[in-house]
């Protein structure tokens, strides 16, 4: 095991003009070399074997011999000049040479290039050129990703998205690599997006921490998405979407408050802006044509969230929700006046009046999910609201369960 402090016994001479060496560092027999980060501090001992044959120098200003060194420390920098040699430490300014070697730290070559290491680590320069470096690399790994035309396949968008966790497992945001990442996604969305299995899309996008598309972003175009399919999709594919905690979290308030507030936003492809009041009232014919708004309950809740129904979405339910209510009551009526106070009890209760008033209970429910947000976000009907009674509907459903012809 590397230990992450040892001590300074010696420094390698890789010219025997004045120029920059490496320091030693020992343990037994083991030489260790450290390694640097962008600001020139020991981020790691590096087992060392002199493999080359550069001269191994023992002699060191004497403040540094034997000296501790640990990982985050400065790194040591020794040089030569005028033979002597000297050490530096990595987080010195420009102007510690200056107070060292007066005008020579402005006219000697191996000052002045020293003085500029020093003041590029200060700066910022040398971490954006070694990031720089990172994001070519990743780039040259991921060809097909970065440098090749998008496709709409699983492949590519798995290896987008190692590309991705990668880069997050060695860099953070901001950083080179996520231009080069969000020029490849960007060009993705723009070519594919309102194509795209929902699965797809969110893989893409990732997660606001991972840097590459803000909160804002992630939403405005999960926003554009749903709005350009809501018309045509399944119910399927729309409690895929409901199901999404990042959907759940961001879309509470419905796509149609969320319109009213903010607008169209602005997204890299092309969407259709549906008119989402007059989809909801589409959907609310086909259900009384299909005998079930289930699907047009799964709509309300993606365009209207917890938020109560508008006036004209309202209306429209309430005149499909009167006949529903009327042959409820009627079939509530016909069970307890023939076959008992709880009809469920009883054998001779036909099977089919048990199924009426389930069916149309579960009609029942389903307007009123369109209509009232907060029956929408339970899921079930308030006590009483309408005189629906969801025990009573279960105790039916479990009549049906049970029934043997």
């Amino acid at each position: 095991m590397i230990p992450d402090g040892l001590k300074m016994t010696a420094a390698l001479r890789l010219s025997p003009a004045d120029s920059i060496g490496v320091p030693i560092f020992e343990a037994g027999n083991a030489m260790y070399v450290p390694e640097m980060d962008a600001d020139y501090n020991i981020s790691a001992f590096l087992l060392y074997e002199n493999v080359d044959h550069y001269d191994v120098v023992r002699y060191l200003p004497d403040s540094y011999r034997d000296r501790l060194f640990r990982v985050g420390d400065p790194a040591p920098i020794i040089f030569w000049h005028k033979q002597a040699p000297y050490i530096i430490e990595g987080d010195a300014e420009r102007a510690r040479l200056k107070a060292m070697f007066g005008v020579d730290a402005l006219t000697h070559p191996l000052l002045r290039d020293l003085g500029e290491m020093l003041d590029d680590a200060r700066s910022g320069k040398v971490k954006a050129q070694q990031e720089e470096w990172f994001a070519q690399e990743i780039e040259a790994s991921y060809n097909d990703v970065f440098l090749e035309e998008p496709s709409r396949t699983r492949y590519w968008v798995s290896r987008y998205r190692v590309a991705l966790e990668n880069a997050r497992k060695l860099t953070q945001p901001p950083h080179p690599i996520d231009v080069r990442l969000r020029r490849a996604s960007s060009r993705w969305l723009e070519l594919y997006a309102t194509k795209a299995e929902f699965p797809m899309l969110t893989s893409i996008l990732g997660e606001a921490s991972q840097g590459i598309y803000s909160l804002k972003q992630i939403t405005d175009i999960m926003f554009a998405y749903m709005a350009h399919r809501v018309g045509a999709v399944s119910s399927v594919e729309i409690t895929r979407w409901l199901e999404d905690d990042t959907v759940r979290s961001l879309f509470g308030r419905g796509l149609y408050d969320m319109y009213l507030l903010d607008g169209w936003p602005h997204v890299p492809f092309e969407y259709i802006k549906p008119d989402f009041l007059g989809l909801l009232k589409e959907r609310l014919t086909q259900g009384w044509e299909r005998e079930t708004w289930k699907v047009a309950r799964l709509v309300s809740v993606l365009i209207l969230g917890s938020k109560e129904a508008p006036r004209e979405i309202d209306d429209l339910a309430m005149v499909y929700m009167r006949d529903v209510l009327r042959d409820y009551e009627r079939a509530l009526y016909h069970a307890q006046n023939n076959f008992g106070r709880n009809p469920t009890y009883n054998d001779e209760l036909p099977v089919e009046v048990a199924k009426t008033i389930v069916e149309r209970h579960e009609q029942a429910t389903d307007l009123s999910c369109i209509m009232h947000g907060d029956d929408r976000m339970r899921g079930r009907v308030q006590l009483n609201r309408f005189g629906l009674d969801e025990e009573q509907a279960q105790m039916y459903r479990d009549y049906i369960a049970n029934f043997r012809t």
